[in-house]
């Protein structure tokens, strides 16, 4: 397998016998968009985050529901640069507690955190930045403080210091925004328990607004607000992190460790453990390092990532894709007022009462019926199918390739053994190896092969002719699928690592009781919800309205509607109107 800048004619010409014949082609290279750059080479800062918690009180043990959006950092509007954002939890010592990433749909997404329960109390940060936004200071990425309780916790309350100043010498400034002052919410002020809450939101701009929207009983909102993070025009030094436009960036290294990385990898192959397989390749860059693109879903694949040769001086990191930036931070001991002692300690039965009565505000997304074609082979459709079943049963898997796969032979050498197939255009064996897998893992020692039980096989499926992806040719696939389809019982390589991977989280549903059926309504399990209500995304008419309902809870009090959202122009939207239950 050698890289290639250009094809010969016969190349030209397997590579077009292999699309007539039915092989798939691979997919395009990623969009490669770098940060942008002023006169001076200093990085620009595009993209900045808007994030909207449900509340800024939580127990430990709930969650944490949150909308999140990416904006232009010049004109507010919403940006599509980005298809996934990192957010994190961060303890008052400012240490992650929680990381996660989170699909974005046009600039968009909705995210979760599940709380542990052992939390110390005290005040955390939520943190949020998209990949491109790793290049700049950390004070550029997203940060708003909560407030964590834990009533079985006996030590004390940490505060800790809000946002600290940024570098003096750096041009930052506090991100501001005009909020339109004709924005209101129409609703009545007074309802009873268990009723129906009807709600018109008007923001006051004849455009179309992304909007969230929680209702809370105050107290848990106290904090919530516009926020303010610094941002700024530009900063010098080096451009490491690309935007992920279309996909999520996997970045690993090679560690060598005997000899130098004079003696480097030039190509890391990754594959699918299954019976469909699927693969990639990434190139040593600059700096280095090799970065494979994936897609964006909430999927768990066990990828096998390995050198295009068998090298046993190396071995693999992966490059942590959360930032290594930690902004200053000191906590301290404090004393909660008993006014927010007391918020809490209602929050806190609140909590316990719906655990106690297994009522839970999540639900998981029901999946989604696919009525699409069944996952194809990165090859497409193989030259050549043979299932063993079919035939008379061989002793050996050298038989195999001998007796059923004409024109590939699979024969010992010294040391091991290899595989060779022969052109079927000009009738010679490839001077290259072809790429052979095990339920699509690429295998580099042939004696597993040759070791493998006929019996525990399904099927051979081939690839004769020179297969193109990206600047590489693959002289060959064999691909060698198991009954199981699930490598079991074949050891890995020590310079191969199987890293189970899942690019962004699947966030709940946000689900509360509806008292539309009376046999529901005159229930006797106790509603004591925290949130009433809490919808991530909802969408105004181009006259900049919407409406939307939700019900009340056994709780009376106080309670308050906080919208907040960005219009199509770039124009911020924050209201707020409280109500009372009776």
């Amino acid at each position: 397998m050698k890289p290639t800048a250009q094809l010969s004619a016969f190349a030209i010409f397997a590579i077009t016998f292999l699309i007539i014949s039915g092989a798939g082609m691979p997919d395009s290279s990623p969009e490669l968009r770098l940060a942008e750059t002023n006169d001076n080479n200093e990085l620009i800062q595009k993209e900045a985050i808007v994030l909207h918690t449900d509340r800024d009180r939580y127990i430990a043990g709930e969650q944490i529901w949150f909308s999140i959006a990416t904006i232009g950092n010049d004109n507010g509007i919403i940006s599509t640069m980005s298809s996934l954002v990192y957010v994190e939890l961060l303890n008052p010592w400012n240490m992650p507690v929680i990381q996660s990433r989170f699909s974005l749909r046009e600039g968009w997404g909705e995210c979760c955190f599940q709380l542990p329960d052992t939390l110390r109390s005290g005040t955390y940060t939520v943190r949020a930045y998209t990949n491109n936004m790793k290049n700049l200071p950390a004070e550029t990425f997203f940060m708003h403080d909560v407030q964590i309780y834990n009533a079985f916790s006996n030590l004390s309350f940490l505060e800790k210091n809000s946002q600290p100043a940024p570098d003096a010498n750096q041009s930052y400034y506090e991100r501001t925004f005009e909020l339109p002052q004709t924005a209101k919410l129409v609703s009545d002020s007074v309802f009873g328990r268990r009723s129906k809450v009807t709600v018109r939101i008007e923001t006051g701009l004849n455009e179309i607004a992304d909007l969230s929207i929680s209702a809370t009983p105050k107290g848990s909102e106290e904090n919530v607000q516009v926020n303010t993070n610094y941002k700024i025009d530009s900063v010098s030094g080096p451009e490491r992190f690309n935007y992920e436009k279309n996909g999520h960036w996997l970045t690993l290294k090679v560690n060598y460790r005997k000899g130098s990385a004079a003696d480097s990898i030039k190509y890391l192959f990754r594959s699918v453990q299954g019976k469909v397989a699927e693969f990639s390749y990434a190139e040593r860059n600059s700096a280095g390092s090799y970065s494979f693109f994936l897609p964006v879903d909430d999927l768990t694949r066990n990828f096998i990532i390995q050198p295009e040769v068998a090298r046993k001086n190396i071995s693999l990191e992966i490059e942590p894709s959360f930032s290594w930036q930690i902004p200053a931070s000191t906590c301290f001991p404090a004393e909660l007022p008993d006014s927010i002692l007391g918020i809490f300690s209602q929050m806190s039965f609140n909590y316990q009462a719906s655990r106690i009565y297994k009522i839970t505000a999540r639900r998981n997304k029901p999946q989604p019926v696919n009525f699409q074609t069944k996952k194809r082979r990165f090859y497409g459709i193989p030259e050549m199918e043979v299932i063993l079943a079919d035939y008379i049963s061989l002793p050996t898997m050298q038989e195999v390739f001998f007796e059923l796969l004409p024109g590939i032979i699979l024969k010992p050498l010294k040391n091991g053994y290899e595989i060779r197939i022969t052109n079927p255009l000009t009738g010679s064996f490839y001077a290259e190896p072809p790429l052979v897998m095990i339920d699509g893992i690429i295998i580099n020692d042939l004696t597993v092969l040759a070791d493998l039980n006929p019996e525990r096989v399904e099927k051979v499926e081939v690839v004769k002719t020179p297969y193109l992806t990206g600047d590489m040719i693959l002289h060959g696939i064999v691909n060698v699928i198991t009954k199981t389809g699930d490598f079991s019982d074949i050891s890995m390589p020590d310079y191969a690592v199987m890293l189970p991977y899942k690019v962004v989280e699947e966030v709940p549903d946000f689900v509360a009781p509806d008292y539309s059926d009376p046999k529901v309504l005159i229930g006797r399990t106790p509603d004591l919800r925290n949130t009433l209500y809490w919808n991530p995304h909802i969408k105004t008419d181009s006259s900049g309205k919407a409406d939307l309902t939700f019900w009340t809870s056994d709780l009376p009090g106080k309670y308050l509607i906080n919208v907040h959202g960005v219009s199509v122009s770039g124009k911020r939207v924050t209201i707020r109107k409280s109500f009372t239950v009776r």
